[in-house]
């Protein structure tokens, strides 16, 4: 719980029996201070894996849910929906593969007030772990497909196409759900794509990267990262093309300096 808020976290999850648990259990003990845990839920999506993640799912706290359609983008999408549904305040996407710390949920959550859409960012140097699949090649590529989005659709400073790590306030998951229809793993930035089609507000918010547990399915080697690249280059191209011009952020409002407190 956070301010009265309720929070689920959800992990798409596909043959990741070496890590599950621990995830699970890191994500739902985080807290802030000496506070109550923050995470109220995890939903963990088993997308037909074949080794024994579904059996170590239902072994935890978490809610087990199947997904058969394959794909990274339909295991989020469901995960969402289930989040959606079961009243969630926020919706926290994150890995279960122990790249993300639970820790960082709050990071995120102290820009939910603010923002309707926090997207953590791997590209901090000093947060990226020895052991981390975030090599100059994959860094400077999720920077470089990051800065095309933002240029083309006027959004805010940009600086991470592919962070699984984030969150997005019920409502604005809402009002793009209908829209979304990336099954498998360029689906990231068709998120914010829709979010800053409909004015929602979005930042970006530096969060720790760690060393995978298993073999990544999306970047584990050069020839799977350059092809995710480019279908995220080809969703970004198409959704500027159908939109228009692009159309500026919402910002929060502030009051100015010369306000009355």
């Amino acid at each position: 719980m956070w301010q009265g808020k309720k929070v689920i976290v959800v992990f798409p999850a596909y043959n990741e029996e070496r890590g599950i648990v621990q995830a699970i259990e890191d994500f739902l003990g985080a807290r802030f201070a000496q506070s109550e845990d923050l995470v109220d839920e995890v939903i963990a999506v088993d997308n037909n894996s074949r080794d024994r993640t579904a059996e170590l799912i239902q072994s935890t706290r978490a809610r087990y849910v199947r997904e058969t359609r394959q794909g990274y983008g339909n295991a989020l999408r469901r995960g969402m929906a289930e989040a959606a549904a079961a009243g969630a305040d926020l919706i926290i996407l994150a890995e279960p593969d122990g790249t993300f710390a639970g820790k960082d949920v709050v990071r995120l959550l102290t820009f939910a007030d603010d923002f309707d859409l926090v997207l953590g960012t791997r590209t901090t140097r000093e947060l990226i772990w020895q052991e981390a699949n975030m090599g100059r090649f994959l860094r400077w590529g999720n920077w470089a497909v990051a800065k095309l989005l933002q240029v083309l659709f006027g959004g805010p400073s940009l600086s991470d196409c592919g962070c699984t790590l984030r969150l997005i306030h019920r409502q604005t998951y809402l009002d793009i759900a209908g829209r979304l229809t990336v099954g498998a793993s360029h689906f990231l930035p068709e998120m914010v794509c829709l979010a800053l089609l409909g004015g929602h507000r979005l930042v970006e918010v530096p969060v720790n990267y760690r060393g995978r547990v298993g073999e990544s399915k999306i970047t584990g080697s050069v020839h799977q990262a350059v092809t995710v690249g480019l279908r995220m280059i080809a969703l970004i191209l198409r959704y500027r093309l159908m939109s228009g011009a692009p159309r500026r952020e919402r910002r929060p409002r502030r009051l100015s300096a010369t306000a009355a407190p």
